[in-house]
């Protein structure tokens, strides 16, 4: 096993710990879509570039879209972020029943 392949989907568990420290009993996914972004020059093979988010938190509630995309990328923090080329999010607040 190279060096290489020991890394693979390092940024995606990275992810995963982070939204599990801050919104612990959450729902969340977390979808890597860098294979359809393979031509892409920033897109090595095999790398993690392009990723969904998907979390429903009431943490969300008073927050626009915006700050909702806001609060996660500062918790998800500098060194994650610069690793990526894209990061979309559907941050959502849970429905009252």
């Amino acid at each position: 096993m190279t060096s290489f392949d020991m890394n693979k989907e390092k940024i995606e568990i990275l992810i995963k710990k982070r939204i599990e420290q801050n919104f612990p009993n959450c729902e969340f996914t977390i979808e890597n879509v860098s294979h359809k972004h393979k031509k892409h020059p920033q897109n090595i093979k095999g790398s993690e570039t392009h990723f969904i988010i998907s979390l429903e938190s009431d943490k969300f509630f008073k927050l626009s879209i915006l700050d909702r995309q806001r609060y996660l990328i500062n918790i998800l923090g500098k060194n994650i972020i610069d690793k990526v080329h894209s990061i979309s999010f559907k941050l959502t607040v849970p429905l009252k029943k």
